[in-house]
């Protein structure tokens, strides 16, 4: 028994020093595991090749939608003890930064999409209804409620519970920090926003989901130029997650609210795209900061 007990201790000890000699291909590993396992399980079920209670198609759909926190979690319990779990965990909290850049994050997002639907309207494109935003039908609203009075719950809801606190601990607060250790911050966002893009691949495959209906390669360039946009809010706000949740929800929650996506329409994805560029030319591409390090 106790010979079991040695070879297994001996086992996991070798496990871990694989996973702190690469803990970046390590982390990818994880959470690509962690969402395709879970995720998949719901795509192949919403495809009827195999069958599933109705009952566990949220949990699934929850945890493989928090892969990426996950697997920063547990890398970083395993690998750096209780003093990295602290250090990681205060990226978090950082709150104290310039106001603008809560500005920035809040309605940035907003202030684009509104300037590509004038640019459309005066275009000769079709006007846009603001006053039935896809909100109402995505999250189910309650009716008889001006959608728009409800936007701060929504907002809340969506970083506590939607996509952006599942992700963003995960690739700015454990990949991003260790990207930009051995390249530019460019570099770092592109690889990044390729690894971001190809993890949401289950989602193509699941009715219902926004991605199912994209092209991937709009999608492919709008999470790139997202991804260059992340790490330029980042890298001016001293590290801070918090803020990326914000960003990152604030993108989302814009696409719930506007009949324009910075995610999955053209047009919006360009805007995008014209924006990441203006922030590598006037920030340079080696800190995306006019700083060399998080101010």
């Amino acid at each position: 028994m106790q010979a079991i007990l040695k070879a297994d201790n001996k086992e996991r000890k070798h496990r871990f020093r694989i996973w702190k000699s690469h803990p970046l291909v390590t982390y990818f590993v994880l959470a690509y595991a962690i969402t395709w396992l879970f995720l998949g399980l719901v795509a192949l079920h919403s495809h009827g090749l195999i069958p599933l209670p109705s009952s566990l198609i949220s949990p699934l759909t929850f945890v493989g939608s928090i892969g990426p926190l996950l697997a920063a979690l547990l890398l970083t319990a395993t690998t750096t003890g209780k003093g990295g779990m602290r250090a990681f965990l205060r990226q978090w909290f950082i709150w104290r930064v310039s106001p603008r850049w809560y500005l920035v994050v809040l309605f940035a997002p907003a202030m684009v999409t509104l300037i590509v639907m004038a640019c459309k309207s005066l275009l000769g494109g079709a006007s846009f209804d603001l006053a039935h935003p896809s909100v109402v039908e995505e999250l189910s609203l309650p009716s008889g409620i001006n959608p728009w009075f409800l936007i701060i719950p929504v907002f809340l809801v969506g970083s506590l519970l939607g996509g952006p606190f599942g992700e963003e601990p995960g690739w700015r607060g454990y990949a991003l920090p260790k990207l930009q250790e051995r390249y530019s911050a460019l570099g770092s966002s592109l690889i990044l926003g390729v690894l971001w893009t190809v993890w949401h691949l289950p989602f193509f495959f699941i009715p219902g989901t926004s991605q199912s209906t994209t092209p991937f390669f709009i999608f492919a360039l709008g999470t790139i130029a997202n991804s260059i946009l992340m790490t330029w809010v980042y890298n001016h706000t001293r590290g801070s997650v918090l803020l990326a949740i914000l960003f990152h929800n604030a993108l989302n929650i814009t696409d719930l609210y506007f009949p324009l996506s910075l995610w999955l329409n053209w047009q919006g994805v360009v805007a995008q795209c014209l924006l990441a560029l203006v922030v590598v030319i006037t920030t340079g591409p080696k800190h995306l900061s006019r700083r060399p390090k998080n101010t």
